[in-house]
């Protein structure tokens, strides 16, 4: 009996032992992930600890008639240079964020054969950026600082300071950064001082020579441009906000809503999130990256033919209650020149209640049997045959009367109700040629995206960019028979040659934030004003809310009355303030702005490829998820602020 009773006991502490074990194992992911996330978060609130402190320690110490942070970028060729090492650096990659530079490099121990080589490279660039790092002592070195002396330059010494004095710097560069380390934190900070990103608060510890005294630093108060930080440095928490953009992108990838992505989120001038996600097709072969190109689709109505009206409405030279027809004169109504559309006013054709139908198959008449119709095109371009549909391809320059015509021609069908149209924006390339006496191309790229240094903000990117570059759009069967791949995918911008204001840029998400943030901004950014805030505000408030429309100028806005609607009757999300205002396209792509909080949101993707058939991205609202995520971290924010 009691070898019985001992077997019990012994079964009883056996299974109780089991029992632990088994409980150790199932918590012990919990407590892994707990200390994972404990560890991050003090990570990132070292790394921002380690921001601000070398933030603090970079010293300008020349900076000859305000050079610094860079303005008038449309004026520059910049020559990014990196001495001391054979490979593009971190302090060349972060210049690049800011505009179009051309990467060189010179290793530590270059000879006057490479340096001969190197001037004659830079003769042509009107401003060299050059980080020296490691301390560089090559025998050359004094005489390609004075080389560069010689010409407008900003150099960046990313060494000791007992290394810099050793140097005997003459102090000619019309910019001199000292940065006291050379790592890749230290040289991206530093190529966000020189444009603006960050200010200037560094002062010399001690004396470098006789040049420069201990305690020297010139101060730059306010940053100016994009910021490029973590999350911490607005209150928020990389592992949070990561793990739920991450969370929201990668189900939609994993259910095939597209082949890939690229977000980036931006608050108050600090981005504090960009990233690529996926693939350019679901066959996984080109990962997607952060510098990208995607068709914007009808996110080119706010980023190409609304920043010319707005520059136009700005200077007093178009009126939003006078007719259309004043501005575009084939709405005019005249003898045998019929039109219905004469006493359309810019305001009711920008709010979409003017009563245009909302798209007209203009594509459709150039071909006959599912065919092309020989007449319309050439596989080459040439005098007659200059708008480019896709390669090869080339549209009679004619067919732009049968647009409009087709468009004067189109019946008006509940003016004064809001019905969304892509025509309002297929014609106002023209109406803006017409007024300023220049090419809508032109205008918009010497006004706006040249100035905001968004390169990477274009028309016909392929005269630019690689294809490589460009996230393919769709596998066309139905017009253009090919892949279309930096090609507009818009029907009605294609028989345009690809320059519309309904569609036809294309962007990385880069640099449409710039765009974007001079909006938000009130039409400032980069220390100039492109257009006045009173402007903006018109632009981007509601024009009919008497007629349940909500749009804005252009601009799309939330759903009327927020605070009454049900969370999912809410457009686009519960979260936003009645003052935000963006944009969706139909490729997949969607950016939205609130100046309530500061926020500004970008978000890029193909998902049309390989056909538009796909719906996903909208069934699971990805866009839009990913924005109420973002806000939900910012009320916490708020919550914090509040308790304060």
């Amino acid at each position: 009996m009691k070898s019985l009773r001992l077997k019990s006991k012994l079964h009883s502490v056996l299974f109780l032992k089991i029992g632990l074990v088994i409980l150790f194992w199932s918590i012990l992911p919990v407590f892994g992930v707990a200390l994972v996330l404990c560890q991050t978060l003090t990570d990132q609130e070292a790394e921002l600890k380690k921001r601000q402190q070398i933030e603090a320690s970079l010293t300008l110490l020349e900076n000859k008639n305000n050079l610094i942070p860079l303005d008038r970028l449309d004026t520059l060729r910049v020559a990014a240079l990196s001495v001391g090492s054979e490979s593009v650096t971190e302090f060349q990659h972060m210049l690049a964020n800011y505009m179009k530079v051309d990467f060189f490099n010179l290793p530590e121990d270059f000879t006057s054969h490479e340096l001969a080589g190197m001037q004659a490279e830079l003769k042509d660039f009107n401003l060299v950026i050059a980080g020296i790092h490691n301390g560089s002592t090559a025998p050359e070195l004094a005489e390609f600082i004075n080389f560069l002396n010689r010409k407008t330059s900003v150099i960046s010494w990313f060494c000791k300071p007992e290394n810099f004095g050793n140097l005997k710097i003459s102090g000619n560069s019309a910019g001199l950064i000292l940065a006291n380390d050379n790592d890749s934190l230290t040289q991206s900070l530093s190529a966000q001082l020189i444009f603006g990103g960050i200010g200037a608060k560094g002062k010399l510890q001690e004396n470098i020579g006789e040049t420069y005294p201990k305690g020297v630093g010139i101060v730059i108060e306010k940053s100016i441009r994009l910021k490029y930080t973590l999350p911490e440095e607005v209150g928020i928490s990389s592992a949070n906000l990561n793990g739920a953009i991450d969370s929201i992108a990668n189900n939609a990838l994993d259910k095939k809503a597209f082949p890939g992505c690229n977000v980036l989120v931006a608050k108050d001038g600090k981005v504090i999130f960009r990233k690529a996600y996926g693939y350019h097709t679901f066959e996984n072969l080109r990962p997607s990256r952060e510098d990208d190109l995607y068709d914007l689709a009808s996110v080119t109505k706010i980023s190409g033919g609304l920043p010319g009206i707005l520059k136009l409405y700005d200077e007093g030279k178009i009126e939003l209650d006078k007719p259309v027809a004043n501005y575009f004169p084939d709405w005019e109504n005249r003898l045998f020149h019929r039109s219905d559309k004469a006493d359309i006013s810019v305001r009711e054709l920008y709010a979409h209640q003017s009563g245009l139908v909302p798209f007209i198959g203009l594509w459709k008449q150039t071909m006959k049997d599912g065919k092309l119709l020989s007449k319309c095109y050439s596989m080459q371009p040439d005098e007659k045959h200059t708008l480019c549909v896709a390669p090869g391809i080339y549209l009679d320059n004619r067919f732009l009367k049968i647009v409009n015509r087709d468009i004067r021609k189109s019946a008006l069908k509940n003016r004064g109700k809001y019905v969304y149209s892509d025509l309002p924006l297929v014609i106002t390339p023209q109406i803006v040629e017409k007024i300023s006496g220049t090419k809508f191309k032109e205008y918009v790229e010497n006004n706006f995206y040249t100035p905001l240094g968004a390169n990477e903000l274009t028309y016909l990117p392929l005269q630019k960019f690689s294809r490589d570059r460009i996230a393919p759009t769709e596998l066309d069967d139905y017009y253009r028979f090919q892949q279309l791949q930096g090609t507009v995918h818009d029907e009605s911008a294609a028989v345009l040659g690809g320059i519309s204001g309904n569609a036809g840029l294309f962007a990385s998400a880069n640099d449409l934030a710039k765009l974007m943030q001079m909006y938000l901004q009130m039409g400032t950014y980069g220390g100039k004003q492109y257009v006045s805030e009173a402007t903006m505000k018109e632009f981007t408030r509601v024009q009919f809310p008497q007629d349940n429309n909500r749009r804005g100028l252009i601009f799309d806005k939330p759903s009327l009355k927020l605070d009454s609607l049900k969370p999912s009757e809410a457009y686009p999300c519960p979260e936003v303030s009645p003052e935000s205002f963006g944009h969706f396209g139909y490729t997949g792509t969607f950016v939205w702005m609130d100046p309530k909080c500061g926020l500004m949101y970008v978000f890029l993707s193909n998902r049309v490829y390989p056909t538009r058939n796909n719906s996903l991205i909208s069934d699971l609202n990805v866009r839009t998820e990913i924005l109420s995520a973002i806000y939900k971290r910012l009320r916490k924010i708020d919550e914090i602020d509040e308790e304060d």
